[in-house]
């Protein structure tokens, strides 16, 4: 008999939803009514806790899973896709970054920090000149 009345509050809808204190308070009432020992109902309301916390856990998944689905319908990217694409669009800004360096050197295009460096050694020998 308190086995198909365990089976029966684990299996109900509302157990994802119980609190600490509605499973220590609906522990307690099954046992009374069952008139179970102290060790009984402290079993039955860790057993109890246990379960609740799966069937928790299940219903988050299944919403997330819901939701995944929702937003796919939608066209709506979630965060981790958005950094995966960050990632790949970073990596991609790389490789055309290097694949533009590369073609500027074979062409013999100078840069700005050549030019730089250019003027600044230009400068010296200027300064060197009107020295002497």
């Amino acid at each position: 008999m308190f086995d198909l009345l365990k089976e029966a509050v684990f299996t109900s809808v509302g157990l994802a939803s119980l609190t600490r204190e509605k499973v220590e308070q609906l522990a307690a009432e099954v046992g009374r009514r069952a008139q179970l020992s102290e060790q009984d109902v402290k079993a039955f309301q860790t057993e109890l806790a246990s379960r609740t916390d799966q069937a928790r856990q299940e219903f988050q998944s299944e919403i997330d899973r819901r939701i995944d689905h929702a937003f796919i319908q939608l066209g709506i990217i979630k965060a981790g896709v958005k950094r995966e694409g960050e990632a790949v669009r970073q990596e991609l800004a790389t490789t055309i970054d290097k694949r533009v360096e590369e073609v500027i050197q074979r062409l013999g295009v100078a840069r700005a920090d050549d030019l730089q460096a250019l003027t600044i050694r230009v400068e010296a020998l200027e300064r060197k000149l009107s020295a002497k």
